[in-house]
């Protein structure tokens, strides 16, 4: 009896051990992701919205962003983009990355965040979902609403 308990004590020992183990490499992993993926957007935004290039929105999307959006739509969407005129401050982003994984479908490793600025002719909320690249971008513009450093 003594030996089974022994056998179950150093077993149960060990899951935790390994455990505990899985869990801190989750969390450096996870710390990292987060700090790749907030440098990534506080990248993006002023290469896309500084002038509201489309350009730099598309090197940086996903084939399946880029695939479901045709240039008409893009383009008109950039044209209303861009009466907010050009950046004038950027706040930074805020979010975080996650891992999550599925049996049968694997790992996966996504993003979101929402990044605040300022432009010439009003205030915008960007809005990101991340797969390694930009799988959904989003704003909340108000045209109508100046900046106070605007003209």
């Amino acid at each position: 009896m003594r030996k089974l308990l022994c056998i179950i004590g150093a077993t149960t020992l060990t899951a935790i051990v390994v455990a505990m183990i899985g869990i801190s490499m989750l969390i450096w992993k996870g710390s990292g992701l987060d700090a790749e993926s907030q440098a990534f957007v506080d990248a993006a935004v002023p290469a896309i919205t500084t002038h509201w290039t489309k350009e730099a929105l598309l090197d940086r999307a996903t084939p399946e962003l880029r695939a479901t959006v045709t240039s008409d739509k893009i383009t008109a969407l950039f044209e209303n983009f861009s009466r907010l005129g050009a950046l004038v401050e950027y706040d930074g982003a805020k979010g975080q990355a996650n891992m999550t994984y599925f049996t049968g479908t694997g790992g996966q490793i996504s993003a979101a965040y929402e990044a605040k600025a300022k432009y010439e002719n009003g205030m915008a909320t960007i809005r990101f979902v991340l797969l390694k690249r930009i799988q959904n971008f989003h704003v909340d513009g108000q045209p109508g609403v100046r900046s106070s450093q605007g003209t």
